[in-house]
């Protein structure tokens, strides 16, 4: 699989300390983002939702809104 890069710029590591988000685009048309885990909180608030093999991440809703 190859991918490309696609975080907006203010979001890169370089420009995001601490934190770290990224968002790449997969050639097989798809995304891959990586953010935060979630809390247990919050987790259990959506549990229901996240299937055994998928995780929930947390990013910065600016980081979407620029793509």
């Amino acid at each position: 699989m190859k991918l490309k890069e696609i975080t907006p710029e203010a979001y890169l590591c370089s420009n995001c300390q601490p934190c770290c988000p990224a968002v790449l685009e997969a050639d097989n048309g798809k995304y891959i983002i990586i953010g935060k885990k979630l809390s247990d909180a919050s987790m259990l608030k959506i549990q229901s939702r996240v299937a055994d093999d998928e995780y929930a991440i947390e990013v910065e809703r600016g980081m979407i809104d620029e793509l």
